[in-house]
């Protein structure tokens, strides 16, 4: 395989944290955390939990779950409702052996921007629950955190698709609506 993007390796170096501080700051701002007593009303029909893993790190909350890839995995993903694309790590694409498309797009941070490939994923999984097919950017996320634990970021494109999510913050839970 060839490279993965078209910026140098300093200018790459100036989004992946750019790209980090923006999950941080809008990452899981969306998610409401009901902490007034009331149980939320459970959506009409069947619903399946996804455990859900989240860390305080300052002021800041991050949920994290777990997706496999193409039977890979599985992989720690930190749930980002502002993402509007979902992002997977290189070594992570590579690991589970994601076919890029050739296509490339703009992304953006803080700190910079550039043009990153794309690849298919055609088996995927939150929890055990499936995923449809679908398409992910590739992005060096390992320095993007000290202890390399974000492999990707689960982006409003594949949330949206399951109409209504909710996010339990106390019970460690993420709700998706069956199908």
């Amino acid at each position: 395989m060839g490279p993965r993007d078209d910026t140098t390796p300093a200018a790459r170096h100036r989004l992946v944290p750019g790209l980090l501080a923006a999950l941080l700051l809008t990452g899981c701002a969306a998610f409401e955390d009901r902490d007034d007593g009331e149980e939320t009303p459970a959506p009409t029909g069947s619903v399946r939990e996804v455990p859900l893993r989240v860390e305080e790190q300052g002021a800041q909350t991050l949920a994290f779950v777990q997706v496999r890839l193409q039977g890979a995995g599985p992989f720690e993903f930190a749930l980002d409702t502002g993402a509007s694309t979902s992002v997977v790590d290189d070594d992570v694409a590579d690991r589970a052996g994601l076919e890029l498309t050739g296509e490339r797009r703009p992304v953006s941070g803080i700190l910079g921007s550039g043009r990153v490939p794309v690849a298919r994923v055609t088996d995927w999984e939150i929890g055990d629950v499936p995923v449809e097919p679908g398409e992910v950017t590739v992005v060096d996320l390992d320095s993007s955190r000290d202890d390399g634990e974000i492999q990707g970021l689960l982006g409003s494109d594949v949330l949206s698709d399951y109409g209504s999510v909710t996010v339990d913050y106390d019970d460690g839970v993420l709700r998706l609506p069956a199908p």
